[in-house]
């Protein structure tokens, strides 16, 4: 009897012994990831939540849904200045200037819903507009900025791709919120906003491009208000960086 008893136990035993091994075999281990897709994702995520790619890819699909009208947002408060107008503006260095605008251009910001090489370049409706000034002073809006050049260099590509490139990929890389510094005589920058544009219109004198021009630009702020705006023209324009300064206002005389 007591045979029977311990053959029995014996039984439950390797019972439950393969149950045990059956069981561990079906749990998923690391390299199970290969063969589950959906859990690979979900490990990954948890590894690289604030990946740029991500964040990339969340904006330009909420670009993607605006409407032709809601992309109409800004127009340039310097838009009721023309040639002629004599104007009054506070130079933050050499004090106050009043003059005469000589040269007028108006640029169109352009836009893509995503970044692919098919996806074309169209305006957002946002319009900026630039004055040439006696003293060979430049007057730029953009956005909520306004800027005061009294400094010009023209550049050539080499110089662009050395000196600016690799920064405005950087800033890119991180859609526009990574801090990025850089040096550029005669001091150090931080950039603020990179894009693309089409000139709209040209008038009078000082302006050096064409209507029609395409380009890159790139705004930089430093130190006592300085500002630095790099125009990279694909066709139809000078390539050039102005230096200057943040300015608040500029008042018709």
């Amino acid at each position: 009897m007591s045979g029977c008893l311990i053959a029995l136990a014996l039984l439950f035993y390797f019972i439950g012994f393969v149950i045990w091994i059956n069981q561990r075999k079906s749990r998923p281990t690391f390299d199970d990831t290969k063969h589950n897709p959906q859990h690979l994702g979900q490990t990954l995520d948890r590894l690289i939540p604030n990946d740029p790619r991500q964040m990339t890819s969340v904006r330009h699909a909420s670009n993607s849904n605006r409407d032709e009208g809601s992309m109409v947002q800004t127009v340039s408060k310097l838009n009721s200045y023309h040639i002629g107008d004599r104007i009054r503006v506070e130079h933050p260095v050499q004090g106050e200037y009043t003059v005469f605008v000589q040269g007028r251009v108006t640029f169109s910001e352009l836009w893509q819903k995503s970044r692919t090489a098919q996806s074309p370049w169209v305006p957002t409706g946002n319009k900026f507009i630039g004055l040439w000034l006696e003293a060979n002073l430049f007057v730029l809006e953009w956005q909520n900025r306004l800027y005061l050049l009294d400094e010009n260099v023209r550049l050539s590509d080499g110089e662009i791709q050395r000196d600016f490139a690799p920064h405005a990929r950087k800033f890119a890389q991180s859609d526009q919120t990574a801090e990025v510094l850089f040096a550029y005589p005669p001091v150090m920058w931080r950039m603020v906003d990179i894009g693309k544009f089409i000139i709209n219109s040209v008038e009078g004198q000082g302006i050096q491009a064409q209507p029609g021009a395409v380009g890159r630009f790139i705004h930089a702020s430093g130190e006592g208000q300085r500002a630095l705006v790099l125009e990279d023209y694909e066709s139809g324009g000078q390539d050039i960086v102005w230096i200057g300064y943040a300015i608040s206002e500029i008042i018709k005389s």
